[in-house]
This record gives C-alpha cells, structure tokens and sequence, in this order.
C-alpha cells in the first residue's frame, strides 16, 4: 500500500515538472515571438520613415518627376542647334543644351526643347508656353524687368565675319557699311554703335552668313565660337574675333516667381564651384573661348 502511494506521489511529481518547464518553454518562446515582432515593427517603421523622407525631399523638389519645357533658339551654334538623324529624329545638342539637361536631371527632372527665334523666347516664357529659356540671354536691365535671371555662367567672344576678298579687324572699320545682325540679340547693340553703319536685323546666325556670302551685307557680327564653325562649312570667308564684353554674357531666363527658379540656380552655382560647369564648356570650346 505504501509502494502504491509513494509511486503515486512520484508521478505526481513528474507530471508538476513537466507541466513547469513547459510553462518555461512557452514563456521563452513567447518572449522570442514579441521580441521578433519588435524588431520587424521597427525595421518596418524605419523603412517607412526613409521613404516619407524620401517623398518629402521629392514633393519639395520642383523638378522631380517633372518633365520642363525649355525655350531655345536652334540655330545658334556650337550653343544650341538640332542634329537630324537618317530617320528625321531630331536632337537638340550644344552647351546650352547639355548644361540646362545636367541642372535638370540631377534634380530628378527631364527636358523638352522647344526650337523658337531668339526674340520670340521672351513672349513665349510670359504666355507660358515654356517654363524658362536656355542660356544665350544676357540679362540687361530691360529683360530684368521681365524675367529672373541665373548666374552668369558664360562670356562669350563675337566676331566680325566677312568675304576674304574684304578685311575687317575692329568694328571702327565697318563704319558706313552694310551689317547684319541676330534681330533680338546683344549683337543689335553692337552693330548698331558702329557710326554711319546700315545695321540690318536678320533671323538667325545661318541667315548672316547668307547675307555676306550673298553680298547682301558687307559683314555679318555673330558669335565668335559659331563663326568659326560657319568658316569650316562656308568657303570664301574670313573673320576677325573681338574682345570679351563684360555686358555680353550668358544665363538662363525665367518668369518671375518661377517654382524653378530657386533649385535650379542652386545646382548651376555647385556646378560651377565644383568644376563640372566647366568640363561642359570645354568639351564644347577651344581654349581661345574659355580663357579669360
């Protein structure tokens, strides 16, 4: 009798064990499982988190995701002009043309030209046909009164170019003579100061070259990077390149209150600082346009 109580006192004893170190076992494993579930709550509200971040810093980026309409005039060579492939697929190229797409892109943003005459880029920015305009403007104080300008990112060097039967080296030699000129453009002012000059407003640096070739007009002043690029395509001609005008310069125009403007400036300014404004210029440039 007392073999069979103590035998039953035994598997009592057991039995209370087995049932503790399971009461253990699931405690542990329970205190796991939360832990688990803490660490992927967490790594789920840190992704979260990082992607809100993300989505904020876009939502306060006017480019991101946006594709701009930019106003270029297209026939102002080696700074914006179109290359026409076999199929008649248009790209717009030049230095303008790949700095405006650099600012562009690095703020997440895409780009579409649209091809228009030089002063036509003014009306066109403030009916809103585009959202801003590519380099080439200067900001002279009467465009001040319009638009915002960028930095100052270019001073380019004109040229006086004329058949090589004729020699021209100053803009004092073309006085009493026939001048074209980009109608709209700095280059107005400049043929319009020679003294007893017949300055004539052409549309377009191809078209001066016309003139000239044509004996319409004994010279023709248009930048002095693109004449060099005229005088390898065009036979008979010569030219004579002018100093810097500190009042000739490039930047980029936009209406006022532009959402760009800002952000665009910003990343034109680091560019600058940090020499990739200048690698553009130079892959496009000989030393000659580059130097001060």
């Amino acid at each position: 009798m007392k073999k069979i109580a103590l035998s039953i006192l035994t598997a009592l004893l057991a039995g209370a064990l087995c049932a503790c170190s399971g009461g253990a076992a699931s405690s542990g494993a329970a205190a796991s499982g939360s832990t688990s579930a803490s660490a992927a709550q967490s790594t789920t509200s840190s992704a979260s988190a990082s992607t809100s971040a993300s989505q904020t810093a876009d939502a306060e980026n006017p480019f991101a995701g946006k594709t701009v309409k930019v106003g270029c005039s297209a026939t102002f060579v080696p700074f914006e002009s179109i290359e026409m492939a076999a199929d008649g697929t248009k790209t717009y190229v030049g230095m303008n043309i790949d700095i405006v797409k650099a600012v562009v892109e690095k703020n997440g943003g895409t780009v579409e030209f649209q091809d228009m005459p030089f002063k036509s880029l003014i009306a066109a920015i403030q009916a809103g046909q585009i959202d801003f305009c590519s380099g080439g403007m200067a900001p002279t104080e009467e465009r001040q009164q319009t638009l915002d300008f960028s930095e100052v990112f270019f001073y380019p060097r004109n040229a006086i170019v004329y058949r090589d039967t004729d020699s021209y080296p100053t803009l004092d030699s073309l006085q009493g003579k026939t001048v074209a000129y980009v109608f709209g453009t700095n280059y107005q002012q400049v043929a319009e100061s020679i003294e007893g000059v017949n300055a004539v407003g052409i549309q377009g640096s191809p078209a001066c070259i016309e003139e000239v070739k044509s004996k319409r007009a004994d010279a023709c002043i248009i930048d002095g990077a693109g004449a060099v690029e005229y005088l390898g395509e065009n036979s008979g001609l010569a030219m004579s390149l002018l100093d810097k005008d500190p009042n000739d310069c490039f930047a980029i125009g936009f209406p006022k209150d532009s959402p760009y403007y800002e952000t665009f400036n910003n990343t034109l300014k680091e560019m600058m600082e940090n020499g990739e404004l200048d690698s553009i210029i130079a892959s496009h440039l000989s030393e000659e346009f580059i130097a001060d």
